[in-house]
């Protein structure tokens, strides 16, 4: 290979690692402003997820971006929703579906909070935590989970909030009584349930709220009540 000849080639490998250096770069910058966004596409070493080529990351950024517009839109029109601070959640009125807590911004005009299902079938319940009394957990999970041991409930929730401080703790067990109500409320087919099974629910969920019932305890006699319906 003559001189000239080396000299081309060398200039080729030049570009091409240039190229992919570039690619590299705006597939990280991709990947990075998906997880600031809250869309888990990082590996645990802190790169890409190497299954997530540059035109997938593109795309899902696009995708989030253009939900989260369509999202500021459907708050904007509503105008109205629950919140539940000690739960995380929220719910528009005439939507049934809930949501995450998210920002509301108008100057961009995006909202950040996520659907986390319909809250027909939905419960909110609160967990002790491992450890310290004082520490817990808010829990949102599917109806048909609550037959479950604690830790499948954990790996089948829907959504998890971390509760510090017996107050905290004590306001999110305030709105898990309100929540589950409207949750009861927002049933497909309310028919199903009549007045005493609405009562012994709500008696039950206190007993648990006071420390009456171990959690065992309670998922295993709701399932009960619900079975009977």
């Amino acid at each position: 290979m003559s001189l000239q000849e080396n000299l081309q080639a060398a200039q080729e490998r030049d570009r091409q690692q240039a190229e992919a250096d570039g690619a590299g770069h705006r597939r990280y910058a991709k990947a990075w402003e998906l997880h600031k966004l809250g869309v888990p596409v990082m590996s645990p070493n802190g790169a890409p997820d190497p299954a997530l080529t540059e035109t997938a990351l593109a795309w899902m950024l696009a995708a989030e971006r253009e939900r989260r517009a369509s999202l500021y839109e459907t708050f904007a029109r509503s105008g109205i929703a629950t919140v539940f601070p000690g739960l995380d959640v929220q719910i528009l009125t005439g939507d049934g579906i809930v949501y995450t807590i998210g920002d509301h911004d108008p100057l961009t005009q995006t909202n950040s909070s996520r659907p986390l299902g319909l809250l027909a079938g939905a419960e909110a319940m609160v967990t002790d935590g491992p450890q310290v009394p004082r520490y817990g957990r808010s829990v949102l999970l599917p109806l048909a989970a609550t037959a479950l041991d604690a830790k499948t409930v954990a790996d089948a929730a829907a959504h998890i909030h971390a509760l510090c401080g017996n107050t905290e703790i004590r306001k999110a067990q305030k709105q898990v009584a309100r929540f589950n109500v409207l949750a009861g409320t927002a049933a497909p087919e309310p028919t199903n349930m009549d007045p005493g099974h609405v009562v012994k629910l709500q008696n039950l969920q206190e007993l648990r709220e006071a420390g009456l019932l171990s959690w065992e305890e309670y998922a295993a006699k709701r399932a009960e009540i619900i079975a009977s319906l």
